[in-house]
């Protein structure tokens, strides 16, 4: 049985590095359930604080901004990149790729653009919960054939 501290841990890897988070577990030996419990808790937890902190960063430095004198905006590659997936795919393709991306960013990305939609702090929890049981079937997977 493992301790408090491990789960712990554990949680935090799972907010931290949340794709490699389920096959380390697996690999430790943890349970199939277990670990999508303790994955799927973790990145809740990692949603629900980054997703509300998020919210006032971006508040906080949309303020910030106000008070300098207005600058030309610039795009980099990177910016391009973003606003083209969300054109492209929106919400669903935030989703999809949120278990790739790890919890904080896709909890900011989510509290910029979708700050308005009081669901999706929810969404994104059951997005990682699905996360949790794809990357442990396939963590399973892995072992049995290994």
């Amino acid at each position: 049985m493992p301790g408090v501290l491990e789960i712990v841990l554990w949680v935090i890897g799972a907010v931290v590095k949340f794709l490699v988070t389920p096959s380390l577990m697996i690999a430790r030996g943890w349970g199939f359930w277990p670990t999508v419990i303790v994955t799927s808790v973790g990145a809740a937890l990692g949603v629900w604080v980054f997703f509300f902190f998020g919210k006032w960063m971006l508040k906080k430095w949309a303020e910030f901004r106000s008070e300098k004198e207005p600058k030309r905006p610039f795009f980099t590659s990177q910016r391009r990149r973003v606003v083209r997936f969300r054109r492209l795919f929106g919400m669903w393709g935030l989703l999809a790729v949120s278990g790739v991306i790890s919890v904080p960013i896709a909890s900011i990305l989510a509290a910029k653009y979708y700050q308005r939609d009081n669901r999706m702090p929810w969404i994104l929890v059951v997005a990682f919960f699905l996360w949790s049981l794809l990357l442990t079937s396939l963590s399973y997977w892995a072992i049995d054939i290994g």
